[in-house]
């Protein structure tokens, strides 16, 4: 096997493997065609093209609604163990309940028009170019599926534990006090970066700085023991990989925009209210970095997305998928679910000179199949039964070193304009009169802040300074006062 001492992860957000594949051209992938449709009041709505990159709502993606889009519209979310069976034919009908924020503090219904737009795939080459073009270049997986079928902030938890601790869904109040007496979220068999140090090997994480300051909130800092500090600034990766760099394990983070008013503008995580650009942007320079560092020889880039975005995708989430065993489970979440059934299908590339140009891998992977090539690589005991079991990446790497003539050495970067403050002042005008108990995102990531706020200032300054967050517009307020200050004791550590 090739000499591999660095593996980097690179997680984007919310877009399903069809959303962004099926239409690519990539000859062999297992991909959604016109036949594939869904029906709703009457109506069948077949996959298709023209899927714009700003979606006007956000499809949802907690729990229930992955089980209406996964197993049928009305589905019963009150006790999923067995879950149902599988037919990804309640996308659209799911799709049709969510609201189009406006301006002035109201919200309409979307329009009819609108719903087959969870059915439509982009043009990979226009629309996101840089990762169209490492997947002709190196590995495209299409069998790489969510670790549950839910959103956001569970399945990233597995990326880093192969657990959720029993988590389904987006954090609850209930789940928030508990980190909040825990000092973060914690594993019941600790984290790959526990892993890591106990082996005596170093990690790194990286996040995207860019764009709105709520979006440069790492949502890795949730864990305990792993603080806000440790999430060092993307612009200075490219320069740390130049010098010596001993990490083993790197993840890196996007931007996630506006947070504060649910639309995510402005940042690179391809979250579906914001677009494709931002994102495909950091792709590229987070390739651009690794390629033209000494280390390229020596290292494996795996890019993939923590959960479909409420996408729609042909993939049927496979079961049985083994479940953590780690003493958490279905007891721990009001679903009853037992993690025994993987989330819907979303988009994987695997790069490095090692890999042959232009393969498709249907090996089924989930998130734990990171834990899964890194524990295998560096002789690392598995944290459950989930990674335990995965697949892992590494029979990818053949015994051929490419030459640089055959390896893409640069890709181009295209960040998007940064948003008008106009249009930050328009997305507050929209939404600060609204409760942030309705946004368990938000509340999840204002904990993070107030954890790293509580370690630079101690807990009783933190906490008296956040006890009236009642609205988005003082959640907005709260980050304006507590952001510059985080940053600019960030940028101080960087230049010391």
């Amino acid at each position: 096997m090739p000499e591999i001492d660095h593996v980097f992860v690179l997680m984007l957000e919310n877009r399903s493997f069809d959303h962004m594949f099926a239409l690519s051209g990539i000859p062999g992938i297992h991909a959604a065609t016109a036949a594939d449709t869904n029906q709703h009041d009457g109506q069948t709505y077949h996959f298709q093209g023209g899927a714009p990159d700003i979606l006007p709502s956000d499809p949802l993606h907690d729990f229930c609604d992955v089980l209406d889009q996964v197993c049928g519209a009305g589905s019963d979310c009150s006790d999923v163990t067995p879950y149902p069976p599988r037919t990804n034919s309640g996308f659209v009908a799911n799709y049709a309940t969510t609201k189009v924020k406006r301006m002035l503090r109201r919200s309409k219904p979307l329009p009819a028009a609108d719903y087959d737009l969870v059915m439509r795939g982009i043009d990979s080459a226009r629309q996101a170019s840089a990762l169209d073009a490492l997947a002709r270049a190196y590995a495209l997986c299409d069998g790489w599926y969510a670790s549950l079928p839910g959103p956001t902030w569970p399945n990233r938890f597995f990326v880093h534990g192969a657990s959720s601790d029993g988590e389904a869904d987006a954090p609850s109040l209930g789940d928030i006090i508990k980190w909040e007496s825990f000092s973060g979220f914690r594993y019941p068999h600790g984290s790959i970066y526990d892993r890591l140090d106990s082996a005596g090997y170093a990690y790194r994480l990286y996040g995207d700085k860019r764009g709105p300051l709520s979006g440069r909130i790492p949502q890795v800092a949730a864990i305990k023991g792993i603080d806000y500090f440790d999430v060092r600034d993307l612009d200075d990766f490219a320069d740390d990989l130049a010098g010596p760099y001993t990490a083993r394990y790197t993840f890196i983070e996007p931007a996630y925009g506006d947070i504060v008013s649910g639309s995510y503008r402005g940042g690179s995580s391809q979250h579906p209210m914001d677009g494709l650009a931002g994102g495909d942007d950091l792709v590229a320079r987070v390739y651009n970095a690794i390629r033209q560092s000494p280390l390229w020889e020596n290292s494996l880039l795996i890019i993939t997305y923590d959960e479909h975005g409420g996408f729609y995708d042909s993939g049927i989430p496979p079961q049985p998928a083994p479940p953590p065993n780690d003493g958490s489970g279905a007891g721990q979440n009001p679903q009853a679910f037992d993690f025994s059934v993987y989330g819907v299908r979303v988009p994987a590339v695997v790069v490095s000179p090692w890999i042959a140009r232009g393969g498709v891998d249907h090996t089924l992977y989930d998130h734990s199949s990171v834990l899964a090539t890194v524990e295998r690589l560096f002789g690392l005991d598995p944290l459950t039964d989930r990674d335990a079991a995965a697949a892992d990446v590494l029979h990818l790497l053949t015994g051929t070193l490419r030459g640089d003539a055959d390896c893409p050495p640069a890709l181009p970067e295209r960040a998007p304009a940064p948003l008008a403050m106009s249009e930050l002042a328009a997305l507050d005008e929209a939404s600060g009169d609204e409760p942030i108990a309705d946004d368990p995102n938000l509340q999840a990531f204002l904990f993070v802040v107030r954890k790293a706020d509580r370690e630079t200032r101690g807990d009783m300054v933190a906490m008296s300074r956040f006890q009236p967050l009642r609205t988005r517009a003082d959640a907005r307020q709260y980050l304006d006062d507590v952001m510059p200050r985080l940053e600019a004791a960030r940028e101080a550590g960087r230049t010391a």
